[in-house]
């Protein structure tokens, strides 16, 4: 749904977005709209990645500064269903390598890195065609580039989105009653806390820290279920490069754990 706000309004759209970060930057005041959806996606890529925060550079234009900026005047951002973002983790952009892949698994119509420094992405949603560009090569942005952002920048497959897909029903198996959509949001944190993961813990919760790790490139040894002397170490070694507090898996951990990187 597309709504219009006016231009000093600062509704909550969301947990991580509001409606005054979308309205136009022409410098004139004036109504705006936004696509609730594309709302709805770009909560949804903050929660996947792990962000601690997002900026929009660019959020709805009217036609005049669209103009202004290279646009022609009626393309997405002008009806309100697109944002030119960055997503920053630990005070770090996160490239849009991999937002790209993220948007492509939500289902994002248009998508496309708009910087040589791959910190800038665009997202859309539109429907018919996708479009799925790249400012950082040649007429990048003049058509699509691919199909497929994981194989355009070879980044594998085995996606973060199954990973909390598989902790969440592991957690439902528990007695929780998550909604199993791949996404680290405050209700699978909250019942992730309910759990640590220590030397000689063992089972299916046990197993899958042993696989993300892994995963993650840390060597847990023989991933059998069972936190012995290797998987332990793994956990601190990867708490240490997390700059986090070094001993059992629990608390805070989970929030890292269930984040990219």
């Amino acid at each position: 749904m597309i709504k219009t706000f006016t231009y000093t309004d600062n509704t909550r759209l969301s947990r991580n977005f509001t409606a005054r970060e979308f309205r136009c930057k022409c410098g004139v005041p004036h109504t705006f709209r936004v696509d609730l959806g594309l709302v709805d996606g770009l909560q949804k890529t903050f929660d996947i990645l792990g962000a601690d925060k997002a900026i929009i550079n660019s959020g709805f234009r009217c036609p005049t500064h669209d103009k202004r900026v290279g646009g022609n005047g009626s393309g997405m951002h002008t009806r309100g269903q697109a944002a030119d973002v960055v997503f920053y983790k630990g005070g770090k952009p996160i490239s849009t390598k991999r937002v790209a892949t993220v948007m492509q698994d939500l289902g994002f119509g248009g998508i496309a890195n708009i910087d040589i420094t791959y910190t800038a992405i665009h997202g859309d949603t539109r429907s018919g065609n996708k479009w799925y560009g790249d400012e950082a090569v040649p007429g990048g942005t003049s058509g699509s580039v691919t199909d497929d952002f994981y194989e355009y920048y070879g980044i594998e497959r085995t996606s973060l989105t199954s990973a909390v897909k598989a902790l969440q029903t592991l957690l439902n198996n528990k007695g929780a009653a998550l909604a199993v959509d791949g996404i680290a949001g405050t209700q699978t944190l909250t019942e992730c806390k309910k759990y640590t993961i220590d030397i000689g813990d063992s089972g299916e919760l046990t197993k899958w820290v042993q696989e993300r790790l892994k995963s993650l490139g840390y060597d847990v040894g023989v991933i059998d279920g069972i936190c012995g002397e290797n998987t332990m170490k793994a956990i601190n070694k990867w708490q240490s490069e997390h700059n986090l507090g070094v001993g059992y898996l629990g608390g805070i951990d989970w929030k890292e754990m269930t984040s990219e990187g």
